[in-house]
C-alpha cells in the first residue's frame, strides 16, 4: 500500500459532554501560544496511519488539586468523544478500516504555537467555572 495523501478530519461545531460541559469549535479565532499544557495522543492504524494530539492549554490558569481531579479526566473523555465522532462521521473514512488506540495522557508540557502548524483545530472546553483552550493537531495519512 502507498500513502496517497494527508487527511484532515472534518470539524465538529459543538459537543455536549455533560449538562454543564461543552466543547465548542473556535476555528476562526486567532493563534494560540501554549507553554503550559498537558496532552493526550491517539494513534491510528489500519487503512490510515498517523496520530492525533490534543492539548489542554493551562497557561494563566490557577488550578487546585480538586480542580485537576475533575478537569483532567474530563479533558481525556472529551477528546476521546471528539476524535471518535470525527473519525466515524468523516466521509473519507466511511469505507476504511480505522483502528484508534486508547488515549495516552502526558503531563509533560510541549510548547505549541498553532499558527506555525498545519492540521490544527481549536476548541474551547467550557465547564461551570473554567474555560480552556483545546488545540487538536492531526497528522494522518490515508493509504491507497
Amino acid at each position: 500500500m502507498e500513502v496517497s495523501h494527508a487527511v484532515l478530519l472534518d470539524s465538529i461545531n459543538e459537543i455536549k459532554i455533560l449538562s454543564n460541559v461543552r466543547l465548542i469549535n473556535r476555528v476562526s479565532i486567532g493563534s494560540v501560544d501554549s507553554k503550559d499544557n498537558l496532552h493526550v495522543q491517539f494513534s491510528l492504524s489500519g487503512d490510515v496511519r498517523g496520530a492525533i494530539t490534543c492539548y489542554l492549554c493551562l497557561d494563566k490558569h490557577e488550578l487546585t488539586s480538586t480542580d485537576k481531579n475533575v478537569i483532567f479526566p474530563m479533558f481525556v473523555e472529551a477528546m476521546n468523544i471528539l476524535v471518535g465522532k470525527q473519525i466515524s462521521q468523516d466521509q473519507k473514512f466511511k469505507t476504511s478500516m480505522v483502528k484508534l488506540s486508547p488515549p495516552k495522557l502526558s503531563m509533560i508540557p510541549r510548547e505549541i504555537y498553532s499558527a506555525l502548524k498545519s492540521g490544527i483545530q481549536r476548541y474551547q472546553l467550557e465547564l461551570d467555572q473554567h474555560s480552556f483552550t483545546i488545540i487538536t493537531e492531526y497528522s494522518i495519512e490515508a493509504l491507497s
